[in-house]
């Protein structure tokens, strides 16, 4: 996955969905319906995730 994280460790919705194992069309469906995993950033009509959310997400997902 050729993303750079943007200032602060903020990564696209196509690249927070493929890191933790969603489809894009379900992580955006959901982030809609208000009931997202991780929390996002708006900027225009794109989301953007923090990397260190993405992390600690994962984490808490593994750790059961």
């Amino acid at each position: 996955m050729d993303v750079i994280p943007l200032l602060g460790g903020l990564v696209p919705e196509f690249a927070a969905a493929a890191l933790v194992g969603y489809a894009h069309s379900y992580l955006r469906r959901l982030a809609a319906a208000g009931q997202s995993p991780l929390p996002f950033m708006r900027r225009g009509n794109r989301r953007f995730y923090k990397v260190a959310d993405i992390q600690r997400y994962l984490d808490k997902t593994v750790q059961g």
